[in-house]
């Protein structure tokens, strides 16, 4: 079969990795016998099947090239190294229309930062923020220690913050690499984030395709790693800066079927921009896991649709989000609020993270009682993170809303967010079926449907909601997929331009033996 060229989503830098180290690292990590479930398939090295977003499937044969930061490694290494990374991989033509399906020709494992530990709360590594949640791949032996050496593997937001996959023991103590957006930048050097970088006499690389090496521009840097640094003051030893750019394809490749993953980091309407990737959206775009007014900066996203390389727009045929979406408009008085963490509702606790959206400053702290809105999203374990906090002005308890998975069910009353809902005289919405009653609603629905609550009265003696405009957004449960299965986060072009990540293999090590 022949072959397309595919690249990644460039959020990420290379790092050159000692296999021999990685291979022991992995041994040390390895979880102990009483921890191991029983393998449920064991697959053929060399005709693996992984799982890509829980809605692709593809294969990798005997003839898939493998490697780790340009070294080409085997595939018994790979089955042992493989879980959290991003990815960028080239698919045969046996790709099908809706790029559900295909071999896998070529898969690159990458990560995105190389250096030490700066801050442990909140994380830094060299001076960007790092966001871990309960999908992160740590394979540590410890604790994350400052000044450790550790590399990172996730996604870059516009504020040059990670969200990670993987963090593991950095093994190249001779080099620190960093990717990040550009700025202040003078002939003297520049910054990345919070971290200057003083130049010396290397050569900038690859700058003409992006329009030369300016302020926001995504670059590379690699640097000589210097155990005498102090946190907080610039690097030197530079060895090489490049920019980088999403779209890698020539112009000549005109239209392809496409997948592209990553955080947005600019909007326009309902369009938006992933890096240098403009996404169009229209009145045909299908949203999953989330609806078109959730599309916002620094939301995590996958896009399917054509690609044109001429013009590099993404016409999207579906947006779907990463991350399981909870939103919630609900009264907060001072106390509630901990400055610069969290914010607690009816006893759930909603965290910050390094791509917090807080224009009106309500983590700083509240005066006064305040109606909020929270838009955000939970991680595997369930907890709540915050993607974004809008100011609703005065507390309105008959006003309050909620989007999430329903936790409990005992007709006529669920669960969602801890809260309470007593669906009795409610009116309920199926989608695509129109008003329902309560009992349909008790028989569609099961634990971690995903509902949403508008409109709803909060009666303050039984602690629950009702009066509710209910609308069921997902029936069926959310697939959880165990870190002991293989995640690798990938970003690249399938049969064109894109991105996407291969979240499980049935392969046996994965399900037994490592991580």
């Amino acid at each position: 079969m022949s072959q397309r060229k595919i690249w990644l989503d460039w959020d990420y830098i290379i790092m050159k990795i000692n296999l021999l180290a990685i291979l022991f690292a992995f041994y040390c990590s390895a979880p102990s016998a009483e921890n191991l479930r029983p393998p449920e398939t064991k697959e053929i090295i060399g005709s693996g099947i992984f799982e890509v977003n829980k809605t692709r499937t593809y294969t990798i044969n005997d003839e898939t090239m493998i490697t780790l930061d340009d070294t080409v490694i085997d595939q018994s290494l790979f089955e042992i190294i493989g879980s959290g990374f991003k990815s960028a991989f080239t698919l045969l033509d046996d790709v099908n229309s809706t790029i559900d399906t295909g071999t896998i020709n070529a898969i690159e494992l990458i990560t995105n930062l190389q250096g030490p530990v700066t801050s442990i709360s909140p994380l830094e590594i060299l001076g960007q923020p790092v966001l871990t949640t309960a999908d992160t791949v740590l394979v540590l032996s410890g604790s994350i220690a400052l000044d450790q050496s550790v590399a990172v593997s996730g996604y870059l937001s516009a504020n040059n913050s990670l969200k990670a996959t993987r963090i593991m023991p950095s093994n190249d103590l001779q080099a620190w690499k960093i990717r990040g957006f550009a700025s202040e930048i003078t002939g003297a050097g520049f910054k990345i984030g919070s971290l200057t970088i003083n130049r010396g006499a290397e050569q900038i690389q690859n700058c003409d395709s992006v329009g030369g090496f300016n302020d926001g521009v995504l670059v590379e840097v690699k640097m000589t790693s210097n155990a005498d640094y102090v946190i907080g003051t610039p690097v030197n030893g530079i060895q090489s800066i490049a920019c980088l750019m999403l779209n890698q394809l020539p112009k000549e490749a005109g239209t392809l079927p496409s997948v592209v993953q990553g955080f947005i980091s600019q909007t326009q309407g309902h369009n938006f921009w992933l890096n240098d990737i403009k996404v169009n959206v229209n009145n045909s775009t299908v949203y999953e896991n989330g609806e078109r007014d959730f599309i916002d900066e620094a939301i995590n996203v996958e896009v399917q649709g054509v690609f044109n390389a001429e013009t590099s727009v993404l016409q999207a045929d579906v947006v779907r989000f990463m991350d399981r979406r909870i939103e919630i408009t609900f009264p907060v008085v001072p106390e509630d609020v901990s400055i610069d963490e969290s914010i607690l509702i009816n006893g759930v606790t909603f965290f910050k993270t390094p791509q917090s959206k807080d224009v009106a400053n309500i983590l700083a702290g509240i005066a006064d009682d305040k109606q909020i809105q929270i838009r955000g999203y939970v991680d595997s374990n369930g907890i709540a993170y915050i993607s974004k906090i809008l100011d609703k002005g005065v507390p309105n308890f008959n006003n309050i809303s909620l989007r999430g998975d329903i936790s409990a069910l005992d007709n006529p009353l669920f669960s969602v967010l801890n809260f309470q809902i007593d669906s009795s005289n409610s009116l309920i919405i199926n989608l695509g079926a129109g008003v329902i009653d309560v009992e349909t609603f008790f028989n569609l629905v099961v634990i971690g449907s995903q509902v949403e609550i508008k409109n709803a009265q909060y009666d303050s003696v039984l602690n629950q909601l009702i009066n509710a405009n209910i609308t069921i957004r997902k029936i069926e449960a959310p697939n959880k997929i165990s870190i002991n299965n293989k995640e690798i986060i990938g970003s690249g072009i399938i049969r064109g331009f894109g991105t996407a990540t291969i979240t499980k293999t049935n392969d046996w090590m994965f399900k037994s033996d490592f991580e």
